[in-house]
């Protein structure tokens, strides 16, 4: 089966005009970029290549074998709906979207109505801009769901980009962009978090931005070459109740909000112990106490 097929990109954004220009350098053809605003399919189009076309998503949607909704999250379902109700896919057409969050059932419309195969494929990468896109996209996992005939065609087009197709179920899509929100929005916050509290020592954000960074590459160095149970120091792995005790009051005084943090951070960390080893169930349960107590 070959796998390779013209495509459509409906959404000329960051992600769509990335996509799209990976795609044409692994030798796929793409057809047309189509969006609300034609002034920026047309940048996107001219972006990917020569003779690319733009102009309104009912006028591109047809000639792709592979529709790409690239959309905004909300306007996934709508867009799809319209091209759907109007006539506007392909016969034999596989649509598929890009967003993290979103099942492929969202573009259901298209397989009710036109008898369709569907499917999503997320790039596990940010999108800050395109040049981002285009060199970070190469080697980022993509995680793809949807009916087997979408989900062949968009690993395809994964391993195309330079991508590592991994497929998954449509019900785990919530929690698998949760995963992602944890790792990378809630790390920035984290970090924010970890310089409001320096600022509470009389540290200002810049010395303790300088001084965090290579204790804190040091550590995601560890955790991806070890896991989070062995990459874990510090006074929890450690054991150290007083300490504990002592700081938690101090964090919470200095500030609730970051008392919260540290009280719930604390009080999984005391599990990623318990799995290393360096604590036993009986310190786990007395530094639980000290959290429940705060």
């Amino acid at each position: 089966m070959n796998d390779k097929r013209d495509i459509v990109i409906i959404g000329p954004g960051k992600v769509g005009t990335a996509l799209g220009i990976l795609a044409g350098r692994a030798g796929w053809r793409v057809v047309g970029i189509g969006g609300r605003d034609e002034g920026k399919a047309r940048a996107a189009a001219e972006a990917v290549g020569e003779g690319v076309r733009s102009g309104k998503p009912e006028e591109i949607a047809p000639l792709g074998q592979l529709v790409l909704l690239t959309v905004s999250d909300d306007a996934i379902e709508p867009v799809c709906r319209s091209l759907a109700e109007a006539g506007c896919f392909a016969d034999g057409a596989v649509v598929a979207h890009c967003c993290g969050a979103i099942a492929s059932d969202v573009l259901s419309s298209a397989r009710e109505l036109c008898g369709l195969a569907i499917g999503s494929m997320h790039p596990l990468q940010t999108f800050p801009d395109v040049d981002t896109g285009l060199a970070k996209l190469p080697g980022a996992y993509c995680f793809c769901e949807g009916d087997a005939a979408a989900v062949e065609v968009l690993e395809a087009l994964a391993r195309a980009v330079g991508g590592k197709p991994v497929r998954m179920e449509a019900a785990g899509k919530l929690l698998y962009h949760a995963s992602a929100v944890m790792a990378c929005n809630y790390f920035t916050a984290l970090i924010d978090a970890a310089l409001a509290t320096a600022g509470k020592a009389g540290i200002g954000r810049d010395d303790a931005l300088a001084a965090l960074e290579p204790l804190v590459r040091a550590t995601m160095d560890n955790v991806f070459t070890n896991g989070p149970a062995k990459a874990l120091t510090g006074p929890i792995a450690r054991g150290d109740e007083k300490l504990i005790a002592r700081q938690f009051a101090a964090v919470a005084a200095a500030d609730k909000n970051l008392g919260q943090i540290y009280q719930v951070l604390g009080r999984w960390t005391v599990d990623v112990a318990l799995r290393k080893g360096t604590i036993d169930a009986e310190k786990a349960q007395k530094l639980r106490k000290i959290f429940a107590a705060g």
